[in-house]
C-alpha cells in the first residue's frame, strides 16, 4: 500500500516478500562497505538474516505492531530503490528513530534518500502523531551526513551519552554515531465547516507510558452521542501508581473483550456517521496508538482521518472541573476534549456523560 509519493519517491509499505531483498540490500550491495564491515566498520559486522531479524523482526513487514516498528519500500517507476524503517515509536517522549539504506549507489546522488526521509517524517507526524525523529549514522558516512542534513536532520549540541540516558536510547553499534534530529512543528487547523464530516473525539486510558496496555476507550460526536468501553486483559498488566490512584477507581469494572469492543465501535461509528466521512480527534498520539491496539489494524477504518489536537493538559483539568467531569476517564476526557475544540461551555455538555458532584482537580500528566 502506497502511503506517500513525492517528485522523485514513493513510498509502499514492505511486505513479507521483501524481508530477503531488505536484507541482501543493506549487507551485499555496493553500498554496503560505506556502512558495516571490515576494513572501515569493523564495529558494527555484516548481520546475517537471523540477525538482521533481530533488528528487523517479522512484524516490521506485516504491519501486526506499527507503533514498534515498520519497514516501507521506496520506490520509483516500478524500480524498487531501498528501504525506510522506524524503531519502536516513543509517545511519552515523543521520538522515532528512523533507518534507511538504498538498494545500489547507482540510486545515490539523485535526492531519493532525501525525499523519502522527509514524506515519511511528514506522514509519521500526521498518522501516528508523532513529532521529533533521530537519525544515528557513523561520522565516517559522509553521504548519510549530507543527506540527513538535507532532509532538515540536524546535530544536538548535548552530549550523546547524556542524550542516550535521557530519551531511554540504546547504544549504537558505531564508536563515533551523530545523534541528528528533527522536529516538526505540530500542526493544528479544523475544517471551516463540519457539515460534511462527523467529527468524534476519542480517548483512551492505558497502563502506564513506558510500557501502556489499553484499559478503556470513550468516544463522542459533536452532536453528543457517546461510545464507552473497557477492556478485558488477556495477560497481567502492570500498572503505574498514577492509574492505580487516579485511573482504575473511575472505571466502571464491566470490561469487554477486545473483539467485541472493536466490533461495537466499528457498529456506532458506522451508525453516527450515516454515510459522512468520518475525523477522529484526539489530544494525543496515544489515543492514535489506542485505535490500533483496540481495532488490531495499522489503517483507521476506510473514510475515517485521524487528527491531533493539541490541547494543553491545563486546560483539559480546567474543563473538568468547569464541567463536573471525572478527569481521567476516557469517556469524560473525550467530553472535555469536545468543549475545549468547539468552544462549548459546561451547559453544552450533552447528556449520558460520566459526571460527578465533585470533580477534584489532580495533576495534569501522568508519573
Amino acid at each position: 500500500m502506497t502511503i506517500a509519493s513525492g517528485q522523485k519517491v514513493t513510498v509502499r509499505r514492505a511486505l513479507p516478500q521483501d524481508v530477503a531483498r531488505a536484507h541482501a540490500w543493506l549487507t551485499a550491495s555496493d553500498l554496503t562497505s560505506s556502512s558495516m564491515g571490515t576494513p572501515w566498520f569493523a564495529e558494527r559486522p555484516i548481520p546475517s538474516l537471523e540477525q538482521f531479524l533481530v533488528r528487523f523482526p517479522h512484524q516490521y513487514f506485516n504491519g501486526a505492531r506499527p507503533f514498534d516498528g515498520r519497514a516501507l519500500v521506496l520506490s520509483s517507476a516500478a524500480v524498487d530503490l531501498g528501504i525506510l524503517a522506524w524503531r519502536r515509536i516513543d509517545l511519552m517522549r515523543d521520538l522515532v528513530e528512523l533507518d534507511i539504506w538504498l538498494a545500489a549507489t547507482e540510486f545515490c546522488r539523485q535526492g531519493i534518500a532525501t525525499e523519502a526521509l522527509g514524506l515519511a517524517c511528514t506522514w509519521l507526524q500526521s498518522s501516528y502523531g508523532v513529532n521529533r525523529f533521530l537519525l544515528r549514522p557513523s561520522r565516517r558516512n559522509v553521504r548519510a551526513l549530507r543527506c540527513a542534513r538535507r532532509a532538515g536532520f540536524r546535530e544536538t549540541d548535548f552530549e550523546a551519552a547524556d542524550v542516550l540516558g535521557r530519551l531511554g536510547l540504546d547504544a549504537s553499534p558505531y564508536r563515533d554515531s551523530v545523534l541528528l534530529f528533527r522536529i516538526l512543528p505540530v500542526p493544528w487547523a479544523l475544517p471551516a465547516s463540519r457539515e460534511r464530516e462527523l467529527w468524534v473525539f476519542i480517548d483512551s486510558e492505558f497502563s502506564s507510558l513506558e510500557a501502556p496496555a489499553l484499559l478503556s476507550f470513550g468516544a463522542v460526536t459533536a452532536d453528543g452521542h457517546t461510545y464507552y468501553a473497557e477492556l478485558e486483559q488477556d495477560r497481567p498488566v502492570a500498572n503505574s501508581r498514577f492509574v492505580e490512584q487516579s485511573v482504575l477507581p473511575l472505571m466502571d469494572n464491566a470490561p469487554t473483550t477486545r473483539t467485541q469492543a472493536a466490533g461495537q465501535f466499528l457498529h456506532w461509528l458506522h451508525e453516527s456517521a450515516d454515510g459522512r466521512a468520518v475525523r477522529l480527534i484526539s489530544d494525543s498520539g496515544f489515543d492514535r496508538w489506542a485505535l490500533t491496539e483496540l481495532l488490531h489494524t495499522e489503517d483507521v477504518p476506510d473514510g475515517v482521518l485521524w487528527q491531533r489536537a493539541p490541547v494543553a493538559y491545563s486546560e483539559l483539568d480546567r474543563l473538568s472541573v468547569e464541567l463536573r467531569l471525572r478527569r481521567h476517564h476516557a469517556l469524560d476526557d473525550a467530553l472535555a476534549l469536545r468543549c475545549a475544540v468547539l468552544g462549548e461551555s459546561a451547559s453544552a455538555v450533552p447528556p449520558g456523560g460520566n459526571h460527578q458532584a465533585e470533580a477534584p482537580r489532580v495533576a495534569n500528566q501522568r508519573e
